[in-house]
């Protein structure tokens, strides 16, 4: 597969199979901040589709690009100093990209809910939580009444979990938890039933329960109206338990796809390698983590050949790495990989996995 062609789907072994037709089919993708001729890349290329009723996670270190392409999507990133260099994204038969803003609003928010990951920043502060609920849902509905309007935003408060609906809808966001507020959030994405879903590290900031149960919150909405989800995580844990399919980025672009049980068990590329070694598993007994080396490449100075070379202990200082620039190449039903040696990311993957059991086993004997 070469650059900008769409990464493939396949039936995945996650929560959904995804139907015929994508919801949405983003092709080419290139975002690009900073003006023309001094421009930095920050997506490169992107392509991929979500179905209706799955989810699809895309992740990578912070940086990747994750987040400045779904923002991309529903014309989020300011212009300037962004600017989408190319790129086609049709949802429900129109190209996003190519909308006006009027068009875009009434897309927005109705058709496309988008759950942020600071819900402190994301709520207004001096409006109460209910009124914003309802403000949602009278934008897009101008014959509901206030009275209407109120009675489904505390009926959608009290959907996602919300406790004692009618008067925490009096309430300002300051008087919400910080998982309460992404609640919150979740009732105003969900206010218009969206076709689409998009949820930016909606977790981030929340200790362990509450992230759980806020992504309960986040699969009970996307299940009671069907939605596609996309999902913007770096915590692969996340992906493990929502997610069908999974797309890894790094350095603006693609580099692996596929089902979330193909890449957690077989990985085709280094990078993906090197974030499942830095997880904690409770799946094996490996109880040292091995951290990816170096940093992300500076996108105003990015590596010739495979952007990851720098930082990859599978290249062994091979020439193609270093010179030749990788394609998003199919390797099966579903799967793809921008890797030279994806043949052998597999062998690597175990040989480091064995490393960390030896090197731990050689602590312990080592302390004994």
């Amino acid at each position: 597969m070469t650059r900008g062609d769409t990464a493939p789907t396949t039936t995945g072994t996650g929560h959904h199979a995804p139907a015929t037709t994508p919801l949405l089919t983003v092709e080419d993708l290139s975002v690009a901040f900073g003006p023309e001729g001094r421009s930095v890349p920050a997506v490169d290329g992107v392509s991929f589709e979500v179905h209706p009723g799955e989810t699809l996670g895309i992740v990578g270190e912070s940086g990747s690009g994750k987040s400045v392409t779904v923002m991309s999507l529903l014309g989020l990133i300011p212009q300037p100093p962004g600017r989408i260099v190319s790129g086609r994204a049709v949802f429900e038969g129109r190209d996003l990209l190519s909308m006006s803003r009027r068009q875009m609003r009434a897309v927005r928010g109705c058709r496309i809910g988008m759950v942020f990951q600071d819900a402190m920043t994301a709520l207004n502060p001096v409006l109460t939580v209910g009124f914003q609920i309802m403000e949602t849902l009278r934008t897009h509905d101008h014959d509901l009444s206030s009275k209407d309007a109120l009675v489904r935003a505390v009926d959608l408060l009290d959907q996602v979990g919300v406790p004692n609906p009618g008067q925490r809808a009096k309430e300002y966001p300051h008087q919400f938890s910080g998982g309460m507020r992404q609640r919150a959030m979740i009732a105003v994405a969900m206010a218009n039933q969206p076709r689409l879903l998009i949820a930016d590290e909606p977790t981030t900031a929340l200790d362990v329960t509450i992230q759980a149960q806020v992504l309960g919150v986040l699969e009970k909405a996307q299940a009671d109206t069907n939605a596609a989800t996309i999902l913007i995580t770096h915590d692969l844990g996340v992906v493990a338990e929502m997610a069908d399919r999974v797309a890894v980025m790094y350095a603006g672009r693609i580099v692996e796809t596929g089902t979330v049980t193909e890449v957690f068990e077989s990985p085709k590329h280094p990078y993906t390698v090197g974030l499942l070694t830095s997880l904690p598993r409770l799946d094996t007994d490996a109880e040292r983590l091995v951290p990816i080396r170096g940093n992300p490449p500076d996108p105003h100075h990015l590596p010739t050949g495979c952007r990851f070379h720098t930082r990859c202990d599978l290249m062994q200082d091979r020439e193609p790495c270093r010179t030749t620039d990788p394609a998003l190449v199919t390797l099966g039903p579903g799967r793809a990989s921008r890797c030279h040696f994806a043949d052998e990311v597999e062998t690597f993957a175990g040989h480091l996995a064995q490393q960390m059991h030896t090197s731990e086993e050689g602590s312990d004997h080592d302390r004994a």
